[in-house]
């Protein structure tokens, strides 16, 4: 019987984190940005980068495991609005295998839970254009788009990203 739980990452966690990470990015981004330019970023420096953050104190990613193996994450941390607490989602990644699944349904609904005992009023994130996967996916739970763009250079390209908002 398989079994899922949601618990939160530990250090130990960043070789699986990565490589589900690199999964999903290559599964939805592969097409908008291309294969070669997800993998300029070597797995060693995508491995660095959880090391870090989950060295550093701060937001600790909450995991979604299949029977302890790694298949999505959710990373968040609040922000200051003026009087308001907002959650600023900083990576939502689900394994390809398991999309479609209500797995990522499931990791969300227990994060929005923890964002809105932390004080936050709403949540915001930033969704790369062209992202349907996405966008479907947020806009099933309530997100809609503010209007608010920036554009970002990644691995030497630009990328225009929108943001989405909604009250928790």
């Amino acid at each position: 019987m398989q079994g899922i739980t949601l618990r939160l990452a530990r250090p130990a966690d960043a070789a699986a984190m990565t490589v589900m990470q690199r999964a999903s990015w290559l599964a939805v981004y592969g097409d908008l940005l291309g294969e070669g330019l997800l993998t300029q970023l070597a797995v060693t420096d995508h491995l660095q980068i959880w090391r870090r953050r989950l060295a550093a104190p701060g937001p600790i990613p909450m995991l979604l495991c299949l029977d302890e193996v790694v298949i999505g994450l959710l990373y968040w941390q609040p922000e200051q609005e003026g009087e308001f607490l907002t959650a600023r989602i900083l990576a939502l990644y689900l394994h390809p295998g398991h999309w479609r699944q209500g797995h990522g349904k499931r990791l969300w609904q227990a994060v929005a839970m923890q964002m809105r005992r932390a004080g936050c009023e709403c949540v915001r994130l930033w969704l790369l254009d062209g992202n349907q996967i996405g966008e479907g996916f947020y806009q099933r739970r309530g997100f809609v788009f503010d209007g608010q763009e920036r554009t970002l250079t990644s691995l030497g390209q630009a990328c225009l990203q929108r943001q989405m908002c909604r009250l928790l």
